[in-house]
């Protein structure tokens, strides 16, 4: 540790001059300066190697004992009072309740890492409790929804989702057909309503959304205020479920007609040609107003 002669402010190693007073620092000749090197210097590990700490690793054991006791209590006391046949259900609940934290505790703490893997658990669970008596029916409907309640929740929030957002609602709408889809087939064991009905409505609904999409994209400004966009949300609403009550009645009656259906039609006009109106008198006002300022 060096000072500066003149002045006496502590000098860094390296330093050519006192950075306060300007004065040369010149060292004794044959003296090198050296760098201080610590008394048993190691290799550190680099960032993130360490994996799981003594906190987290001692939490994770106390869920694995906790686990052990718990599944042997359980077993025990249902083997004892003559319904061992029936233990199945808890001992699977025990179990997947420990793997969940287990891996919580284990595993990156990231959203989209974290919810994955609990949503995948969920899954799996509602499979197990299906399987119980040896035959799957609900859990064909209920597992899948967990999939497509991770596309909506999740995946968005994911990097290859955020790097192509397109893309990512192309996603989002494919599992949510290949789901109704897929309800149709467990329900009814063939596409009945899925084709005359849902895909007709997905199609409103993608047109009313590509029709206000479009534009908005054409205005000038390219700032939409809030209030369009909500008066725009509730067109495309109104609009696709009059499409659902114009399809459906085809499917059930053979007759394409609207029946409950009427009054939201009539407030998606009302509420377009609002939007209409506002939008020409926005450019209309614009217009006089750079006229005025031209002229």
């Amino acid at each position: 540790m060096a000072y500066c002669i003149r002045c006496g402010v502590k000098l860094e190693e390296g330093s050519k001059a006192c950075p306060l007073c300007k004065t040369p620092v010149h060292l004794p000749e044959g003296m090198e300066e050296q760098k201080q090197q610590p008394l048993f210097a190691q290799n550190l590990p680099s960032k993130g190697m360490g994996g799981v700490n003594k906190t987290r690793k001692g939490v994770i054991e106390l869920i694995v004992s906790l686990l052990v006791i718990s599944e042997l209590t359980v077993f025990l006391s249902m083997w004892l009072s003559g319904n061992g046949s029936q233990s199945f259900i808890p001992l699977f609940s025990i179990a997947m309740a420990s793997l969940s934290l287990i891996l919580a505790f284990s595993v990156k703490p990231a959203y989209t890492v974290q919810a994955s893997i609990q949503c995948l658990l969920v899954a799996v669970y509602l499979f197990g409790l299906d399987a119980a008596d040896l035959k799957i029916s609900w859990s064909l409907i209920a597992s899948p929804a967990v999939g497509v309640g991770w596309l909506y929740f999740v995946y968005p929030f994911s990097r290859r989702a955020a790097q192509k957002p397109k893309t990512a609602a192309g996603v989002c709408l494919a599992g949510s057909l290949a789901y109704l889809a897929l309800i149709n087939l467990v329900l009814e064991h063939s596409l009945t309503w899925f084709i005359p009905v849902t895909l007709p409505v997905i199609a409103t609904l993608l047109v009313l959304l590509g029709l206000f999409g479009l534009w908005f994209s054409k205005r000038k400004n390219k700032r939409v205020p809030l209030a369009d966009v909500v008066l725009a949300a509730l067109v495309v609403l109104f609009g696709t479920i009059t499409s659902l009550d114009f399809f459906l009645s085809g499917y059930q009656l053979g007759v394409f007609t609207l029946r409950w259906s009427r009054g939201l039609l009539g407030a998606s006009f009302v509420i377009l040609v609002f939007l209409v109106s506002v939008s020409v008198s926005r450019r209309v006002r614009r217009y006089f107003t750079s006229h005025n300022r031209h002229t």
